[in-house]
């Protein structure tokens, strides 16, 4: 449990730099681009972005799984890699003309060709990536993308100055890459083989199928409204729309961040020394939610003064979006782990079947809700959520014997501390606005009680946080 601790330790420090060093370039970014050009961005990022799903067939989780590592198992596992990830950086290449042409923009080819390098370089970099994930060596991991963060960042922020537009974006992402190639070289495990062999490549292959058509499905749930949108709407919709979305997602996603790398070695670990993999799946999205979804809750409440401040007044239009995605993500958030569960239990088709399912009502729904407008889309998100909720809970207990009764029971102090902060986070901010004070402030009143009165409530209610926040305060007062 020790090394667990130190590895999420590790793993949020990363994750949680991360995050806040992508806010502060987005806070510039969202002052320096118009909605029309980040949404020519975020189209034919969305498209790419779904499809490096696939560069890696899943080969980084089979080595985190696998119970005995061999060489001639990492080297096919790197083949595997090189034969779909160049494979799709050279269709990427190819079709980008066509697909500049079906959303009538010319500058997607461009994108296209820019993103696709990294495809290219996927390999060298995911299969290093998961030895050390395997072994828990997070801290090396931190350095590895903190400076591929920095580069990433200030080479866009730098090019955008210089008048590159949205090209910046691409070409930031880009060379961020190439920084973490050479990084994830020199902390590679010493005895890892390089050179990739291309036999043996079934087993993963079979597992890396289910698990690259999932992750698809999963990131396509996100990255839906920028496709669709950007065909039957215009590019400074899919801008403000991916605001709110984006705004929603930064904040699930730092509180994510942390946690999410370490569970599945973690839930495999437990597996391979013969320990309740059901029981640890729920205390660690128990864990999980007693942080998010007060978070999500508040945020909810102030999305307004929260994009006013971190954006500007030219994205204030997308701030209704957000309040409505921050429920999805609520409900999305109780399974987050399903995948990881799923994996490490041997259920990689369950996995496929039960996201397929929530992508096509999602991508429905969508195209269904767009022509009564942008806030319709946003609703449609919780009733893909609700249902996410639904069919992932049966599929658990029905192939894998969760019991929804002991989710229930496990969650009941999640959703009393949730409702309490999101009532009052709504009480401090209408009470800013009463007195004259204006959103900002409001947002700032929100910011200084919510901290404590959820801390409170962890203690009160004796939460299964409690503990963790204790070692984290005793640390905390020693030093």
């Amino acid at each position: 449990m020790a090394s667990v601790r130190k590895a999420i330790l590790y793993s949020s420090v990363t994750r949680y730099t991360m995050r806040f060093l992508g806010l502060a370039s987005a806070m510039i970014v969202a002052r320096l681009l118009t909605p029309e050009e980040i949404g020519t961005f975020a189209i034919a990022s969305a498209i790419v972005m779904v499809m490096s799903e696939f560069r890696l067939l899943g080969a980084g989780s089979y080595l985190v799984r696998e119970k005995e590592l061999t060489d001639e198992k990492v080297r096919s596992a790197t083949g595997l890699t090189v034969l779909i990830s160049w494979g799709l950086g050279i269709l990427i290449w190819l079709t980008a003309p066509v697909v500049a042409g079906f959303y009538e923009l010319e500058a997607i080819a461009l994108i296209f060709r820019i993103l696709s390098i990294s495809f290219f370089l996927a390999p060298f970099i995911s299969i290093p990536t998961s030895l050390l994930m395997r072994e828990f060596r997070f801290r090396e991991l931190f350095v590895v993308k903190i400076y591929a963060t920095v580069v990433n960042i200030s080479t866009t922020i730098g090019l955008i100055l210089l008048g590159f537009s949205f090209y910046a974006l691409a070409w930031g992402y880009t060379i961020g890459i190439v920084v973490e190639l050479m990084l994830i070289t020199f902390y590679r495990p010493k005895c890892m083989p390089w050179r990739p062999i291309f036999s043996g490549l079934g087993a993963i292959a079979r597992f890396g199928v289910y698990n690259s058509l999932a992750n698809f499905l999963r990131k396509g749930v996100v990255t839906a409204p920028d496709m669709i949108i950007g065909k039957v709407g215009s590019t400074a919709q899919v801008g403000l729309f991916s605001r709110g979305l984006g705004f929603i997602e930064f904040v699930s996603q730092t509180m994510l961040a942390g946690v999410s790398p370490v569970v599945l070695p973690y839930l495999s670990d437990v597996k391979r020394t013969g320990g309740d993999i059901n029981r640890a799946y729920i205390q660690s999205g128990v864990l999980l939610g007693g942080l998010l979804w007060p978070v999500l809750a508040v945020a909810s409440v102030v999305s307004l003064p929260a994009i006013l401040l971190f954006f500007g007044h030219q994205w204030v239009a997308s701030a209704p979006y957000a309040t409505l995605i921050a429920y999805w993500a609520m409900l999305r958030a109780v399974h987050w782990f399903s995948s990881d569960l799923m994996i490490a239990r041997g259920f990689e088709k369950l996995m496929v079947v039960k996201e397929g399912i929530v992508f096509t009502l999602h991508f429905v729904l969508i195209l269904m809700l767009f022509p009564h407008g942008l806030q319709a889309v946003a609703a449609g998100f919780v009733l893909s959520g609700l249902a996410d909720l639904l069919i992932t809970t049966w599929a658990l207990n029905r192939y894998l014997g969760l019991k929804p009764l002991a989710m229930l029971l496990a969650w009941r102090q999640n959703v009393l501390i949730t409702i309490l902060c999101g009532l009052l986070a709504y009480s401090c901010y209408s009470l800013a606005l009463l007195n004259g004070q204006g959103p900002l402030i409001g947002l700032l009143l929100v910011a200084l009680v919510m901290p404590g009165a959820w801390l409170a409530m962890i203690m009160m209610l004796k939460h299964p946080l409690k503990p963790e926040v204790e070692r984290i305060l005793r640390t905390v007062l020693r030093r």
